[in-house]
Formats: C-alpha cells, structure tokens, sequence
C-alpha cells in the first residue's frame, strides 16, 4: 500500500471571499481523499493545495 505523507497546515484560517468553479472529477477525487486523509474541510484542503501548486509553479515565493 503507499505511504501517505501528512501536510503541514500553511494557509491561514479567516474569513475568505467564496469561490464557486466547476473541478475535474479526477481532480474532486483527489480533493476529497486528501482531506479525508488529513481530517480537513474541503475548503482548507483546496487552500493548501493550491498554495503548494502556484509556488511549484513560481507564482508564489516559497515563503509567504
């Protein structure tokens, strides 16, 4: 079975504007099964992920 590796909170938790998109099914898949795994919202999930993504893609510095 593969190691799930545990991620480490980053973003911070306050009142943010709504946004409402359409996801690839995949994508919701894995959404879900990492928050499950981490015992996160949806919403707190979706923020860590795409904090990771746009500094792997050099959007954001590595330290925010």
């Amino acid at each position: 079975m593969k190691e799930i590796n545990t991620i480490s909170a980053e973003v911070y938790r306050e009142r943010r504007k709504h946004l409402s998109c359409m996801v690839h099914s995949d994508l919701m898949q894995l959404l879900r099964q990492v928050a499950r795994q981490q015992r996160w919202s949806l919403s707190r999930t979706t923020d860590e992920i795409l904090l990771r993504g746009f500094r792997a893609t050099g959007h954001l510095p590595e330290e925010v």
